[in-house]
């Protein structure tokens, strides 16, 4: 599979006030990143996970410590699916 290098420059100071090192804020870069976009349903479960360099399940439970569902229902898909749900057990 083909992949990029993407530049990211940050100043030092930055560094400094997270008492990281570069390597471990380009990880967290990485998962912060495959969360969001996750959350914003730019990328799957999978290719979240493959960005975070993280088995799904390991990603699964980050998630669960962002507070971030893997469901990712919008209010009113919820709210149909909650109603049909209803009417089928109604029978």
């Amino acid at each position: 599979m083909l992949a990029r290098n993407i530049d990211l420059t940050i100043t030092e100071d930055i560094l400094m006030a997270l008492n990281e090192s570069q390597e471990q804020f380009k990880k967290d870069i990485k998962r912060y990143a495959a969360i969001k976009f996750f959350e914003d349903g730019k990328l799957s479960l999978g290719k979240a996970a493959k960005l975070a360099e993280m088995k799904k399940t390991d990603f699964i439970k980050l998630l669960s410590s962002h507070n971030v569902s893997v469901y990712n229902y919008l209010p009113n898909e919820l709210r149909s699916d909650l109603v049909s749900l209803r009417k089928v057990l109604k029978k």
